[in-house]
């Protein structure tokens, strides 16, 4: 018997060996249907097969060479032909589910250089039992809107609800399979709650159950234009957490759909459904509603398949950053006060600090019962707000003081342009890390630039005061609107607003362009570059020649173009990304073109 035993493992190494590395021959194939090439395998698992023969590579592909489960369906697969061009690598696009049977198979599809085919071979795998580690995980899944609330809504009459609440049961189901308790926010069309709970009901769910993670899933839309299409993720901007877990979606929902990557992003302040909930959350834009291909795709049984595969993906490979402490509740949250200038912009935060019941401190989010903050008012103003797991109202004082006197600008006060660069049509500018876009930088700065000029009594003209990205106009053509704006205003500066980038994320810091020869060119640019390094620290790279610039060429005043820092570069990123440093920078060229005045 014990030889007997040996001799059994021995020949089942051996058609396992023979399977995976040797030649499957259209002749013997069939020999090895159904061979057992592994038991107890991971859920990554990848198969590598060689071939005694070069593969013709037009073959190689995932319909050729498939993974199917005991049901029959299909699993997304990655199939790659190494270098050697006769082994293959099979790879999951998703986990496989545990206790679940496989079976590998390669078509008669699949031929050498030499036109030779293989004959159909199939191989059979399983996976490992489920461990109990993922059992003390709850995750909330919230298919977006639902009832009478339709969502977004395609031109062919696709609703967003429906999309939402197909990819949630789906992902759901996957982590279901994996061993994690999942709870749903709905799991059909119907919900008990009416509008004015929305919200509320979805977070009670969520914190009822003491929810690991909350993942609400949405579909997008861009009316102004129908081109815009992609996905993007949003996360709860006070969690770390919740931006660990959206970066992981985020990865996933890019490669296993090969939709345009519009980066992971804070959430704003109309995304409540982030702020309600003691665990981390996050939202997935799927896709956009108004983009007729893409939501052609939305409506597709492949798409949301892949779409719920990444999503569970992206979901398991965050669990191991939770905190795993569910019993940790908010105690306290102290009243708030704030004061601000009459006229000045004020966005109500979206997060407050609130001490746990084991004595540490951490940021909840809240929601507000006022969207905006009128501020063209003075006097007091208190605002109520419901903070994620807190029963009582939190309070903030915020009081308006009245504006100091301005020194109106004069006629006879230079009349200086700021040009926020990009932004105008189709020239965008350059996209950097999480989805960092270079033309709301520059708006965003040149705007806060031109306000410190106007309160020293300077003469203001914007090149742009909004995101004209909708205006039809090429950047040929946006590029001289910009200097017939300086021309005409018989402008005495021309200052363009931009960022780097550079496929290397070392490249950092800050540049000044100027067109070279010209002296008050060269000491405007002076003047900008050396207060934006000591005022916000970035690295210095010095003045460059911008002769070449079209608008050093077709601008009558001074033009120069200073780029801020780059926004594929971690730390300038972060810095260009950040309010506070949006202020600084603005200063910094304010001073720079004050100093450059004689000011």
């Amino acid at each position: 018997m014990k030889d007997t035993k040996v001799y059994k493992i021995m020949l089942l190494s051996f058609i396992f060996m023979f399977v995976t590395f040797v030649r499957i021959s259209m002749v013997h194939a069939s020999a090895y249907n159904g061979a057992v090439i592994g038991k107890d395998v991971e859920i990554d698992k990848s198969w590598k097969i060689k071939f005694n023969m070069q593969l013709d590579e037009s073959t190689v592909n995932d319909s050729n060479i498939v993974v199917v489960d005991s049901d029959g369906n299909s699993v997304p697969i990655s199939v790659q032909l190494q270098d050697n061009g006769s082994d293959l690598v099979v790879a999951p696009k998703t986990q496989y589910i545990y206790d679940k049977t496989y079976n590998l198979i390669v078509k008669s599809g699949l031929k050498s250089i030499s036109g030779k085919s293989y004959g159909e071979s199939k191989m059979q795998f399983s996976i490992k039992s489920n461990p109990t580690s993922n059992s003390k995980y709850t995750v909330t899944i919230d298919a977006g809107h639902g009832g009478n609330d339709k969502g977004n809504i395609s031109g062919s009459g696709l609703n967003e609800k429906d999309v939402n609440l197909s990819v949630a049961l789906k992902v759901g189901n996957i982590l279901e399979q994996n061993g994690i308790n999942v709870v749903y926010t709905r799991k059909d069309d119907n919900i008990s709650w009416d509008s004015s709970s929305d919200l509320k009901s979805r977070f009670d769910i969520a914190n009822n159950a003491k929810s690991d993670m909350f993942v609400t899933i949405h579909c997008n839309s861009y009316t102004e234009n129908s081109a815009v299409n992609g996905i993007e993720t949003y996360y709860a901007g006070y969690s770390d957490e919740a931006e660990n877990i959206a970066n992981k979606i985020q990865n996933q929902m890019v490669s296993y759909t090969g939709r345009m990557d519009r980066g992971v992003k804070e959430g704003q302040p109309q995304h409540k459904i982030l702020r309600g909930t003691l665990s981390p959350a996050v939202m997935v834009e799927l896709g956009f509603m108004t983009n007729s291909q893409e939501s052609s795709l939305l409506g597709s049984d492949d798409y949301q398949n892949k779409s719920a595969a990444a999503i569970a993906k992206g979901v398991l490979e965050s669990l191991s950053s939770l905190n795993e402490n569910k019993e940790l509740m908010v105690s306290s949250i102290s009243d708030l006060a704030n004061q601000i200038t009459e006229g000045d912009e004020y966005s109500l935060p979206i997060s407050v600090q609130a001490t746990m019941s084991d004595g540490t401190t951490q940021k909840v989010g809240v929601i507000w019962d006022s969207e905006k903050v009128d501020s063209s008012k003075t006097g007091t103003f208190t605002y109520k707000g419901i903070a994620a797991g807190y029963e009582k109202q939190v309070t903030l004082t915020l009081t308006i003081v009245a504006k100091a006197q301005q020194t109106p600008p004069s006629s006879t006060a230079p009349i200086i342009v700021i040009d926020p660069g990009h932004g105008m049509g189709s020239d965008v500018g350059a996209t950097g890390i999480n989805g960092l876009q270079e033309d709301d930088i520059t708006l965003a700065v040149g705007l806060k630039t031109g306000k410190i000029l106007e309160e020293h009594g300077i003469n203001v003209v914007y090149t742009r005061t909004t995101d004209m990205r909708s205006t039809p106009m090429s950047v040929t053509e946006s590029l001289q609107k910009r200097c017939d704006i300086s021309n005409n205003a018989n402008a005495k500066y021309f200052v363009c607003i931009h960022t780097n980038s550079f496929n290397v994320p070392s490249a950092n810091g800050t540049e000044t362009l100027y067109y070279t020869g010209n002296e008050e060119g060269r000491k405007l640019a002076t003047y900008i570059q050396n207060s934006i390094v000591e005022e916000v620290g970035t690295y210095n790279r010095g003045l460059k020649d911008g002769s070449w610039l079209y608008i050093a060429q077709n601008t009558v005043a001074p033009a120069v173009l200073t780029e801020l820092g780059f926004v594929t570069n971690p730390e300038d990123a972060a810095k260009l990304s950040s309010d506070e440093y949006r202020a600084k920078f603005a200063q910094a060229i304010a001073d720079g073109i004050l100093k450059a005045l004689g000011y």
